[in-house]
């Protein structure tokens, strides 16, 4: 039998090696693009979820200072934070003391994600430590004490430093 178009030439009746190749070199490319990327995510949430986290308790903090006319403290340990308007027992201490006779206490755990580290600069340092049972104080004024803090998983990072009159953060983030 002969086609109705005729006779078609040798190297049109399929893909050739070399073409195939590429496109194989293509799909590989974005599998190994799509994989890395998939993993940057779970580092990018968990420090994102842990910044939003500190960034909304020192605002809380700070209205809850200046609305209430009372000290706020944000006591730091190893595994989170706690937003308390007890102050804490001694500056050493991870827990905020007791609260006052009258029963009337703020306290607000948060916790870290798993696989962050938490790192503070306090004012006048020049490395950053790990010291748990640092507080940090809003007082009723609606002022705070300066801070920067980073937080850690792997090789990425986000750093927040506060402003000591808005309580906002200037927020710098590295994702490897």
């Amino acid at each position: 039998m002969t086609s109705a178009t005729g006779e078609q030439p040798v190297h049109s009746r399929g893909f050739t090696l070399f073409e195939v190749l590429i496109v194989l070199a293509i799909i590989a490319m974005f599998t190994g693009f799509f994989l890395l990327r998939f993993d940057d995510g779970a580092a990018e949430e968990a420090l994102t979820e842990a910044s939003t986290e500190l960034k909304s308790a020192a605002l809380k903090a700070k209205k809850r200072a200046y609305a209430f006319r009372r000290n706020q403290y944000i006591v730091f340990s190893p595994g989170g934070f706690v937003l308390t308007e007890s102050p804490p027992a001694t500056e050493t201490s991870a827990f905020p003391a007791p609260p006052e006779p009258s029963g009337r206490s703020y306290h607000e755990n948060f916790r870290l994600p798993g696989g962050l580290t938490m790192e503070l600069l306090p004012p006048g340092e020049k490395r950053w430590t790990k010291e748990p049972g640092f507080f940090w104080t809003f007082r009723s004024s609606g002022l705070s004490d300066p801070l920067a803090v980073r937080f850690t998983t792997g090789r990425s990072y986000t750093r927040l430093t506060f402003n000591v009159l808005t309580g906002l953060a200037e927020e710098e983030t590295f994702i490897e």
